[in-house]
């Protein structure tokens, strides 16, 4: 065979050699087009097909995570970033990955697939850390972009198009080594990769853990942070809102930038006070220790259930903004990131509103507003300076073009009830029916409610200053008639702040 091709070659050299050309184009093109194919996390289904969080589920808790929701595929983690990372791990690896499925028995298999799920040594062989670092440090993916030779004919996944910062500014994060990172617990990255502690130490199944995002478990933290205590300055465990920065935030009603809030009554309060330990949540049990009062715990449950029913609709609008981004402007795209981060703050405060509920509601209608501006955005057009001649007006011709004058309102309740408030602008709750709470005494407002609201909202007889409902002797806890029947009701119905602060005053 190979003489006939040397005779061939010498008979008619060129068009030996333009056949040759198309022979090696055509396997060059195959191969590139065979590569692309093979690149892609369907392909990796065929020998991870299970629809389960298990050994061979790897695709379905991939689909479940933030990593595809940004296109982040099996290439781009298992793979160290550049042309040398991906064919060694798309060929080298993919090569001995397709002898084991053939010829290793599959007991051996899963065996290793756990260790590479389960171990931290197990997940460093398995997938490369400078991928992480490639995107989510600018600094990481400046220098591998300028040393390394990232893509050859065309882009083989999605890494190769990831240029910082431009990158994670179009979806809004931040870059973690420099700026931290933003909702939940807030650790300092770089101090700790300056430690010789890679991404697995603490990020142990963040790709196929079946959860949105996966976070380090707190005894992981405390673990660590033991061992070295005596070596290295390590926070407290007590020590919760070096870490837990949000919570913190949220309680004073000022984590989100742009976004102020009032402070809540917790804010106040050590963690410790409520949580008696780091691995347990407080449920309404814990509420009546301090309060002595049922109706705490009855409140924490009506708080968590409001924060449980608004939760999903946050979800389902941070979701549509993930699916339909590639189709928005610049503009909505700003407005969507600012969106996803707000619904990232809600969920992972842990709480599920207690920490501050009227906080939390001002989120919540933060992502219905940007939603719906999100929705109604017209790109902005710049428009052309130019000026309109002067008009003036004069006598009765400006009065008649005038804009009509807003029509005044009357007072609420006739002069002869607001003449009775003489001497009882202002009502002191404590002096009047001796409550017996942990807060401070209520000073009602007396004038200023008569001047908005109608007697009769309060008084079924607002001359002899009889009350609709009848007060007990003793007032206690948030079981009582003002919370039950006359200040919660109609607060709820003005949409008055919902902080105990705003009425309690100290």
């Amino acid at each position: 065979m190979w003489q006939k091709i040397k005779e061939f070659s010498g008979k008619d050299p060129l068009l030996f050699t333009i056949i040759l050309a198309i022979a090696i184009t055509a396997g060059g093109f195959g191969f590139v087009m065979q590569m692309h194919m093979t690149s892609g996390a369907k392909f990796c289904k065929t020998c991870h097909p299970k629809e389960e969080i298990a050994v061979r589920g790897e695709y379905y808790t991939w689909r479940k995570g933030v990593h595809s929701e940004v296109d982040v595929s099996c290439l781009d983690c298992h793979g160290a970033p550049g042309i040398k990372g991906y064919m060694n791990a798309h060929i080298v690896a993919g090569m001995r990955s397709m002898y084991h499925e053939l010829f290793t028995p599959e007991e051996e298999v899963i065996k290793h697939l756990t260790e590479f799920g389960s171990t931290v040594e197990g997940a460093q062989h398995a997938a490369s850390e400078e991928a992480c670092a490639y995107c989510h440090s600018d600094a990481a993916n400046i220098d591998m972009r300028r040393n390394r030779v990232i893509k050859i004919a065309g882009e083989f996944r999605h890494m190769d198009e990831v240029v910082m910062p431009a990158y994670r500014e179009e979806y809004g994060r931040n870059d973690i080594m420099e700026e931290g990172v933003s909702a939940g617990v807030e650790p300092n990255h770089k101090v700790h990769t300056e430690a010789g502690i890679g991404c697995m130490n603490c990020h142990l199944g963040v790709g196929h853990s079946g959860e949105r995002f996966k976070q380090p478990e707190m005894e992981t933290c405390f673990t660590c942070h033991d061992e070295v205590r005596a070596t290295a300055k390590v926070p407290a465990n007590e020590d919760c809102a070096s870490c837990h920065v949000s919570q913190k935030g949220i309680q004073q009603g000022t984590y989100v930038k742009e976004l102020p809030g009032d402070e809540w009554y917790m804010a106040s309060l050590d963690c410790s006070d409520c949580h008696e330990s780091a691995f347990v949540r407080p449920n309404t049990d814990k509420c009546v220790t301090c309060h002595e009062d049922a109706s705490y715990g009855e409140m924490m449950s009506e708080i968590q259930a409001s924060f449980n029913a608004k939760l999903p609709v946050a979800q389902k609008s941070r979701d549509d903004m993930m699916l339909n981004r590639e189709h928005m402007s610049h503009g909505q795209l700003a407005l969507a990131n600012e969106l996803i981060y707000i619904v990232r703050v809600i969920e992972k405060d842990g709480s599920a509103g207690v920490h501050n509920p009227e906080y939390f509601d001002t989120m919540f209608d933060k992502v219905a507003e940007l939603e719906k501006a999100v929705a109604e955005y017209v790109e902005p057009v710049e428009a052309e300076e130019h000026h309109a001649p002067a008009m003036e007006a004069h006598g009765e011709e400006a009065d008649a073009h005038a804009a009509p004058a807003e029509e005044a309102h009357g007072p609420v309740n006739s002069e002869e009830l607001m003449a009775n408030l003489d001497g009882i602008e202002v009502i002191n709750l404590g002096e009047k029916y001796a409550p017996n709470g942990k807060k401070p005494a209520v000073k009602f407002e007396h004038k200023a409610h008569a001047e908005k609201l109608e007697c009769t909202n309060c008084h079924s007889d607002p001359e002899g200053g009889v009350l609709k409902v009848e007060v007990p002797e003793e007032v206690k806890g948030t079981n009582n008639v003002f919370h039950k029947k006359l200040c919660i009701t109609c607060h709820k119905e003005k949409k008055v702040k919902k902080s105990c602060n705003t009425c309690h005053k100290k």
